[in-house]
């Protein structure tokens, strides 16, 4: 599952050029990694995938203004398209690109696994009834392991 929020900009100056920059922070199976885009890379994202299915609402590039309130309703609709988009079902591989995400594997969350081993009741309160005469390790173990200060080995 990834999820991503965009909680920072960053105003950069450079070679006589000012632009926001947007940090958004991609978590990949618990993992975080931070990434700095600029609205024409995020653009560039939208006219991508665009042409493979159907996109949310993107927000215009011309702002009435350009001030803090109007930068930080930037930040948000930018958000909520990631967001947005990371909740279809098939997420496209130029989003992916975008938030330099490798190698997702579809996580299902169905477990395909048999139980290894599992007690009908709780083997310290009920104690099997049939006696073979041999020890039974195995209980003994699961024992000491869950009421280590309370069993009695025998």
């Amino acid at each position: 599952m990834i999820s991503v929020c965009i909680p920072n900009i960053r105003q950069v100056v450079q070679d006589d050029e000012k632009y926001t920059t947007y940090q958004v922070h991609v978590q990949v199976s618990g993992k975080t990694h931070v990434i700095e885009k600029r609205y024409s890379e995020f653009h560039s994202l939208h006219k991508q995938v665009k042409k493979s299915i159907e996109t949310p609402d993107f927000p215009p590039k011309k702002m009435r203004s350009l001030t803090v309130k109007g930068i930080e309703q930037r930040r948000q609709a930018l958000e909520t398209y990631l967001q947005t988009l990371l909740d279809k079902d098939n997420v496209p591989k130029s989003l992916l690109t975008f938030l330099k995400v490798k190698n997702l594997r579809t996580v299902s969350y169905e477990s395909s696994h048999q139980p290894v081993m599992s007690f009908q009741s709780d083997a310290y309160l009920h104690p099997p009834s049939c006696d073979s005469g041999l020890p039974d390790s195995l209980d003994e173990g699961v024992r000491m392991g869950l009421y280590e200060d309370v069993v009695e080995v025998t």
